[in-house]
């Protein structure tokens, strides 16, 4: 039986993130030297170089001039939480950005009367967005609320403020829990154009359905995220004794 062994680069490559894991690195944090890395691995200068350039275009190390290499900030979500990504941006620390892609009233299909429990023809709003952190691509939102409960929306700063903040304060609507399931796709030519990605490349796929208390949906959002740049997170907690996957 033929045993695999991994290219030098790709085994180089496999030794940095398992030292990111074993000593818990995170954003902006500095690996070690790279003549220290190379003594700690039996790697040459060359080898290591281009592992960590192979790291650097995946968006998971970047290097400062003087300062040595260091880990890339990644946003991390969490699934269990219900919040805007500017929130979620905020929290972590990071320069956030978003770019209005498009906004447009359209009517209710078949998959859309559905999501909302709503007739079909009836009017939603569709606001497609591109979130950045840092200048640097990393999802595009594309959501869609009832036009009855937020009339005059496209009046509102969806640009730099929170398009949960608007529903809560200026539309007096309770976004009180909601679903939200997650895979992987492959990105199309007009969401690669704009994620910095090629055609047909991997990507995190994230459907989400906000509720009121009574059930109304609010909102719901198909979002196509940078696998490289996003972290998914769930949380474990004990339910009876047992440990549960929530």
């Amino acid at each position: 039986m033929k045993t695999y062994t991994p290219r030098p680069r790709e085994w180089a490559r496999e030794q940095i993130e398992a030292y990111i894991l074993e000593h818990a690195l995170t954003a902006d944090d500095l690996l070690p030297p790279e003549r220290k890395m190379c003594r700690m691995w039996g790697l040459n200068r060359c080898t290591l170089r281009s592992a960590i350039s192979a790291l650097e275009t995946a968006g998971r190390l970047y290097a400062v001039q003087g300062s040595g290499t260091r880990v890339a900030p990644r946003f991390r979500r969490t699934l269990q939480d219900l919040q805007s990504f500017t929130e979620y941006a905020a929290e972590s620390g990071f320069q956030a950005e978003t770019r209005l892609l498009s906004f447009s009233l359209v009517e209710c299909d078949k998959t859309l009367s559905r999501r909302f429990q709503r007739m079909l023809g009836d009017r939603l709003y569709r606001i497609s967005r591109l979130r950045m952190l840092e200048q640097m691509p990393l999802m595009i939102e594309t959501a869609y609320i009832p036009h009855e409960l937020a009339p005059g929306l496209e009046e509102q700063d969806l640009v730099t403020d929170s398009l949960f903040r608007i529903l809560k304060s200026n539309y007096h609507l309770r976004l009180d829990h909601g679903v939200e399931k997650t895979g992987i796709t492959l990105v199309s030519e007009e969401e690669a154009k704009h994620l910095q990605l090629s055609a047909g490349d991997a990507a995190f796929w994230i459907e989400s359905r906000t509720e009121a208390p009574d059930g109304i949906v609010i909102e719901y959002c198909r979002t196509v995220g940078r696998a490289d740049r996003i972290e998914m997170v769930s949380t474990l907690r004990w339910s009876d004794g047992k440990e549960t996957r929530v």
